[in-house]
């Protein structure tokens, strides 16, 4: 399995600390095309056999929000659903949801 660029950045960023890493939050936004489970299972296979490897990674869920292009109604897209709520115009600029960075890290010093 390939990992994610955005996932292999995290990981080249945090393998060069000086300081063992204990935890690391990542923000994931929910229309984010890789779901927690992906995330962490491809964190598991990069960390694996490395002094990340009992690092813990914590994810922090982004719900997603859209503004309708006509009406300007914000709203949360339920089952993906692409039209607005309020007018069924289906313009929509997405506001949040497509995070994926590094949030935090936990050290154990």
């Amino acid at each position: 399995m390939s990992s994610h660029p955005r996932l292999i950045a995290i990981f080249n960023q945090l393998k060069v600390q000086l300081d063992p890493v204990e935890s690391v939050q990542i923000a994931l936004g929910e229309l984010f095309p890789l779901s927690e489970e992906q995330i962490r299972a491809q964190w598991n296979e990069l960390t694996d056999e490395t002094p990340l490897a009992q690092t813990q990674l914590q994810v922090r869920l982004i719900p997603a929000e859209q503004q309708c292009m006509v009406c300007f109604e914000k709203y949360h897209p339920v089952n993906n659903e692409i039209s607005c709520p309020q007018c069924g115009s289906v313009g929509a600029k997405i506001l949040t949801g497509e995070e994926f960075y590094l949030e935090s890290i936990e050290g154990t010093g």
